[in-house]
């Protein structure tokens, strides 16, 4: 009996909690789910297969919009990809690669260029091998000790820290000066980033952001603790070779409790605040356990030279 492949619905959701429990060593969170899928501003489809009947795979879609100097294009994160571990293969058919291409089909009718992910490296050979992902690099981390001041440095007395639950009004014109920077990142508009960071799976997200006198927003960072560590979830300013980088990680540190050593934020290579991080504010490259990569869905977009300008931050992995 062949499998068969449809668009995920809701009403599927009972089957695929349990199918990840047969997936994984632990159960999935209904509410990180609801969360994920169902609350996001920017839906994306995800495929199941079946089998006589029964749910045994499913790749997940997180949609998002792809934001640059190129445009604006609909975009997607794959998300929670599981077979059911009896029914991975059945003769010659492989569930893995027929699943994954439907997947890639849902997702290219809805423009999206390429699919992107931080697989571990067991996950990121699959799927070069398999399914035809492109691997852009080790995802960049980067992490500095708490505990001092960025050398010293005293915040502008023209500048204001806001804290806060979620980005303000003064957020809309930095979200429209960001998504025209060169390269390509994920949409950063309020309601993007309200949804983001809205608490789940146990991370509540503290939103710092950058003010100047008129009460413009110059920059914002959002940044949970994880144990020990403060995980700066995402950090964007208006003008990344100014100084407002340094006021905001300046704020950034003044707005931690206690009880943390270091603060971890991932960057591209690429990326205008990569070149900063180490000569100017101390952080320090540390090992990475994933990758990122891209799948290309239209032959006609240059995919790789996209994925190598993919300005990307811990945010774009839906697990932090």
């Amino acid at each position: 009996m062949p499998f068969a492949f449809r668009a995920a619905s809701s009403a599927d959701r009972p089957a695929l909690l349990r199918l990840f429990e047969a997936a994984f060593p632990h159960p999935a969170d209904p509410a990180v789910w609801e969360w994920k899928y169902d609350r996001n501003p920017h839906p994306s489809p995800s495929v199941v297969a079946l089998f006589d009947g029964e749910v045994v795979g499913y790749f997940g879609g997180v949609g998002t919009r792809y934001r640059g100097a190129g445009g604006d294009l609909a975009g997607v994160a794959a998300a929670d990809v599981m077979t059911h571990p009896a029914r991975r293969r059945l003769g010659r058919q492989s569930l893995f690669v027929d699943l994954g291409l439907e997947f890639f089909r849902a997702a290219a009718a809805t423009g999206a260029p390429f699919v992107f992910g931080f697989p571990n490296e067991r996950h990121r050979r699959t799927g070069e091998k398999s399914l035809g992902y492109v691997s852009i690099e080790p995802a960049r981390h980067w992490q500095r000790p708490l505990g001092r001041s960025l050398l010293g440095r005293l915040r502008s007395r023209f500048l204001r820290a806001s804290v806060g639950l979620r980005v303000t009004k003064a957020h809309d014109s930095l979200a429209k000066a960001i998504h025209v920077r060169p390269g390509w990142r994920s949409d950063r508009s309020r309601a993007t980033l309200d949804w983001r960071f809205a608490p789940h799976a146990g991370a509540a997200y503290r939103v710092v952001e950058l003010l100047d006198r008129s009460g413009a927003s110059r920059g914002y960072a959002a940044v949970r603790r994880a144990g020990d560590r403060a995980l700066l979830a995402d950090l964007q300013v208006r003008d990344e070779s100014s100084g407002d980088v340094g006021d905001l990680l300046e704020a950034v540190l003044e707005s931690l409790e206690g009880g943390m050593d270091r603060l971890e934020l991932r960057a591209a290579s690429s990326s205008a605040l990569a070149s900063r991080l180490e000569a100017e504010f101390g952080f320090r490259p540390s090992p990475s356990d994933c990758h990122f990569e891209v799948r290309p869905l239209d032959p006609a977009f240059e995919t790789t030279a996209a994925g190598r300008a993919f300005d990307y931050r811990f945010a774009d992995h839906e697990i932090f």
